[in-house]
C-alpha cells in the first residue's frame, strides 16, 4: 500500500528516495520554525526562526541537487539549535 501523496509529491512528483529526505527534513524545519516563532518571547530566537522560515520555503520545491538540499537541511537546522541557544541565553540574564 502506498502512503496518501503529500505537499512534495503533489507539486514535485515521484522522487528518489534521498531527494525526497532531504526536502522532508527542510520541510519540518520549516514546521518547526513556523511554532516557535509564535511561541517564543525572545527577539533573537524569532529573527533565526524566520529565517529557518523563509529559507527553507524558498528551498522546499526549487530544483536542486541532493547534496545541496542536504546542506540547506543542516543549516536550517543549525538555525534552530542557535534560537534555542538564544532562548537559553537570555533566560541566564
Amino acid at each position: 500500500m502506498n502512503a496518501p501523496p503529500d505537499d512534495i509529491t503533489t507539486f514535485l512528483g515521484t522522487l528518489p528516495p534521498d531527494e525526497y529526505e532531504a526536502r522532508r527534513r527542510i520541510r519540518t524545519c520549516r514546521n518547526a520554525a513556523s511554532l516557535k516563532v509564535v511561541q517564543t518571547e525572545n527577539p533573537d530566537a524569532r529573527q533565526f526562526c524566520w529565517i529557518v522560515t523563509e529559507t527553507a520555503t524558498a528551498w522546499i520545491y526549487r530544483p536542486a541537487e541532493t547534496d545541496v538540499l542536504g546542506k540547506v537541511a543542516i543549516y536550517l537546522a543549525d538555525l534552530l539549535k542557535a534560537a534555542d541557544r538564544a532562548e537559553k541565553l537570555e533566560a541566564l540574564a
